[in-house]
């Protein structure tokens, strides 16, 4: 009887530990299902939001403005938005930048000698690189529109240039260089009208 009673104890017991182990792989492959689809999402999410960048740009705009790049006044953000955080010599070309704050985005204009804004940016909303332009990273750039027409150095930047249509430039800016083991993220964004800087 004892002898009967041990091995229905071992059965028991082997049953359990074959359930928890069950039980413990299913969680695991839950988990990474989970990060996977997270994964998953967010580089959806970031090509959609690419593509949506591109067909802004191949009709001068940029997010998060109305303005058309070679087309619209600064004197119409000047109205909308006031004097910009940071100007130039007004009298030439030159770039105007304003800053709204933590969360709240920043914007640059390049502006011709006629007033005439020839190149459009945004910085996205702060250091967060959780969503907007800050997420994206030059690899996800490369696997949504394919590798860039060009690619560009100025200063510690990388411009990768596409051109969306024949008047305008599509620019992603980011670190040239970035420590072993980081990932370099889109700094900003600039849709360039060539025949407006004059």
């Amino acid at each position: 009887m004892l002898n009967k009673s041990k091995q229905t104890y071992k059965l028991a017991a082997k049953l359990a530990l074959t359930g928890l182990i069950a039980v413990s792989s299913m969680t695991a492959i839950s988990h990474s299902n989970v990060h996977a689809a997270a994964a998953s999402a967010s580089a959806s999410t970031n090509a959609s939001y690419i593509k949506s960048i591109y067909k802004l740009a191949s009709v001068g705009k940029i997010p998060g403005l109305n303005a058309i790049a070679g087309k619209t006044p600064i004197s119409a953000v000047h109205y909308k938005w006031g004097e910009p955080d940071v100007g130039g010599d007004l009298k030439g070309n030159h770039y105007e930048f304003y800053n709204f704050g933590m969360g709240q985005g920043a914007f640059g204009f390049g502006v011709n000698k006629s007033g005439v804004i020839y190149d459009l940016r945004n910085y996205g909303t702060s250091v967060d690189r959780t969503g907007g332009i800050k997420s994206l990273t030059f690899a996800s750039v490369i696997k949504t529109l394919g590798k860039p027409k060009e690619v560009r150095f100025y200063g510690t930047d990388k411009i990768y240039v596409y051109h969306p249509s024949k008047s305008y430039e599509l620019k992603f800016v980011g670190p040239s260089k970035v420590a072993k083991g980081k990932i370099a993220h889109i700094d900003h964004i600039n849709v360039y009208a060539g025949k407006a800087n004059k």
